[in-house]
């Protein structure tokens, strides 16, 4: 079909075209009018992605998820969310809302429910694309039921946040405040064991009690080398006997000595002077005998005294053996004993630090369950709208002027296929396949006659 047969078809079915195209604009514009006035109330939220806790000053990491936004406006539009406005606004007492609710119904069902889907028929919910604010509104045919309804779904929706924060928090607290209970008895059972294996030990301050101890075995140390290089030079003292340097170098022993060579230079003098029978001779043998006793009993006297040293010196060492030995065995027992009330403070350690972070979380969660802070802020409040937001008479003009158009034709159409013509020559040729050989034109008045018969005759 060319551009001109569209034409030509339109030209002849213009009756039929403008006849729908009038109807669809006076059915548009009667329903326009009839219909009951819609008002939209909106509301405006702002969520703080990056809220801390209140209590506990840490980010809540949550909020960063990529769904956060659309789980909160689902939690709007939630039913729980619907429930609570109808609890707050006590819709179900109202006696126009019961009777309402019965001729709906019959009566069947419950009224909570069915009101709150009724309710979340007028709400929409729409978060902001490049930004945290979630935009609320509601609809309904009175101003100011619409402004209610919008203000009472934002209070809902911040008291379900609350209430799940806080419900979360009250079974943490319960589950903490039990925990509680089993790890103070655990405190209180290492204590005890504690407190009794010191007392059976009698062991007080294990580290000044090991410090004393271990001075006390550096002392008998010290004292029992000394008394081993004691031992070792009486020893050798004694080896020597009356030939030893202290016998041999005694003062006492030396002057005997010296007298004793006096005497037999004396004796040998008498001798050859007077003979070994003479008097003076026998007295001057008599001395020198009883020198030479008297040296003999010095020195082994003396080198008896060098031996009984060696053995005291002995003597003294092997008790420092033993004292020595007792020592250590003290402070391997006290080093074992520190060790066990190591493990057994270390239990205690642990048991008090995990009883300190309970009580620690559970005096949290506690506040967290009596706190009634939200991250969201209402950033605008609904109010009651002074114009109606549908029907919106002239949109719904200017959209049935483009419909009406497109019917309009579609019909004349749809009528020209049910009652062809032959409008033009290429209809000639096409229909009756018949060529033209002329086309004469026709002087205008009677192209005017026989369009106004044509039209008659359609």
């Amino acid at each position: 079909m060319t551009l001109e047969q569209f034409l030509n078809i339109l030209r002849a079915r213009k009756l039929i075209g403008v006849a729908v195209f009038s109807t669809v604009i006076l059915v548009t514009l009667i329903i326009s009018l009839i219909l009951p006035k819609q008002y939209t109330s909106d509301a405006a939220l702002a969520v703080d992605i990056k809220a801390t806790d209140p209590v506990t000053g840490q980010q809540v990491a949550g909020f960063l998820a990529p769904s956060f936004m659309a789980t909160q406006v689902e939690m709007i539009a939630s039913q729980n969310g619907a429930l609570k406005v109808v609890d707050t606004l006590g819709l179900i007492n109202l006696p126009e809302a019961q009777a309402q609710f019965i001729e709906a119904t019959k009566g069947r069902g419950d009224i909570r429910n069915w009101f709150a889907e009724s309710l979340l028929k007028g709400l929409e919910v729409k978060p902001s694309r490049e930004s945290n604010v979630i935009n609320l509104s509601y609809t309904a045919t009175d101003p100011q039921f619409a402004a209610t309804l919008a203000n009472a779904f934002t209070q809902a929706y911040i008291r379900t946040t609350i209430d799940i924060k806080v419900a979360s928090a009250q079974q943490n607290n319960i589950f903490f405040q039990e925990q509680l209970k089993t790890l103070q008895a655990n405190l209180e059972k290492t204590q005890q064991k504690l407190s009794e294996y010191q007392q059976e030990k009698g062991i007080v301050a294990t580290d000044e009690r090991l410090d004393i101890e271990m001075q006390r075995l550096n002392e008998i140390s010290s004292q029992l080398v000394g008394a081993q290089s004691q031992t070792f030079d009486a020893q050798a003292r004694a080896r020597g006997g009356q030939s030893a340097p202290d016998v041999l170098n005694n003062p006492l022993i030396l002057q005997l000595k010296g007298q004793l060579s006096a005497q037999e230079a004396k004796l040998k003098e008498l001798a050859e002077k007077n003979g070994p029978n003479h008097p003076h001779y026998r007295q001057a043998l008599a001395e020198v005998t009883a020198t030479q006793n008297q040296l003999n009993d010095l020195m082994t006297q003396y080198s008896g005294g060098l031996s009984g040293v060696a053995g005291n010196s002995q003597s003294r060492q092997a008790a420092l053996n033993q004292a020595m030995k007792t020592q250590k065995e003290r402070v391997l027992e006290l080093k074992s004993g520190r060790a066990n009330i190591d493990v057994l403070q270390r239990n205690v350690d642990n048991a008090q630090r995990s009883y300190d972070q309970a009580l620690q979380r559970f005096s949290q969660t506690m506040l967290e369950s009596r706190s009634d802070l939200s991250n969201i802020t209402i950033l605008k409040s609904a109010i009651p709208p002074l114009k109606h937001s549908s029907p919106k008479t002239l949109l719904n003009l200017v959209l049935s002027i483009f419909v009406g158009t497109l019917l309009a034709v579609i019909v004349s159409m749809v009528a020209e296929l049910f009652d062809r013509k032959i409008r033009s020559k290429e209809d000639i040729e096409s229909i009756l396949g018949i060529a033209v050989l002329a086309d004469l034109p026709i002087p205008a008045a009677k192209k005017k006659s026989y369009r106004r018969l044509a039209e008659v005759k359609a």
